[in-house]
């Protein structure tokens, strides 16, 4: 391991791996700790007055509920989003996992879409790869079901800025759960509709595969510039 800059560069060669710990995780006891502090305080007012007006009642009890739950959403996560070792990168979620390889990554970038005279980035990292049958044969459908579910949002946003003049949605929304891959294989159930999907978003943003910004651990732009150094390590490795 090296020093550079007051970041700590891991070799990804022979067994070193570098894990990524989510933001999404950070500050989930505090969350959790500031629930029960509204909460004794809402019983502590309870005790000691009658004349606890309904309204301040309900906001300490609706905000310690909201805290709790987040915090315990928070806590619910892998405590690593990603696994980062020579032979590729896995993606830990708490539905399940995928996992890519180095050599069928063609590349990776932070999408972006049109907004009238300038381009937007979207929160995500996306991966373009040589061979999107090595994830799909290995998927979950449980893990495909949810990240149909939460990377709605980008398509939507991808629809809405790249092909804001098309008067029919419906195929993307509602797909068939039938998918053929570019090698032939037919995916039926929710893989086939996850493939579907992988293609679409190929086609309106240049990915197949994205990692929300939440499952980092620092900027989106900071930890593309890491994943290239790793990669780099791991390639000089290789060669040599």
């Amino acid at each position: 391991m090296t020093l550079m800059s007051g970041e700590m560069i891991v070799s990804l060669g022979g067994t070193m791996q570098f894990d990524v710990s989510p933001q999404a995780r950070r500050n989930a006891l505090t969350f959790c700790g500031l629930a029960l502090l509204l909460f004794a305080l809402l019983v502590f007012l309870h005790l000691i007055r009658n004349d606890i007006p309904v309204g301040l009642s309900v906001v300490l009890g609706a905000a310690s509920g909201i805290l709790m739950l987040l915090g315990i959403g928070k806590l619910i996560e892998p405590p690593v989003s990603l696994v980062i070792t020579p032979e590729g990168i896995r993606y830990l979620h708490r539905r399940g996992q995928w996992e890519i390889r180095w050599e069928n990554i063609i590349r990776y970038d932070v999408p972006r879409v049109n907004r009238v005279m300038e381009l937007e980035d979207a929160p995500f990292i996306g991966f373009r790869l040589y061979h999107v049958e090595e994830v799909l044969d290995d998927i979950s459908p449980r893990l495909a079901s949810a990240l149909l579910f939460e990377q709605r949002q980008l398509l939507t946003m991808a629809l809405r800025h790249q092909a804001p003049d098309r008067e029919d949605y419906t195929p993307y929304f509602d797909i068939p759960d039938s998918y053929i891959s570019p090698s032939g294989k037919v995916y039926k159930g929710l893989i086939g509709v996850f493939g579907k999907r992988m293609e679409q978003m190929r086609e309106l943003l240049g990915y197949d595969l994205y990692v929300s910004s939440a499952a980092l651990d620092r900027d989106i732009y900071d930890f593309k510039a890491h994943l290239q150094k790793l990669q780099a390590s791991r390639n000089g490795d290789t060669d040599a």
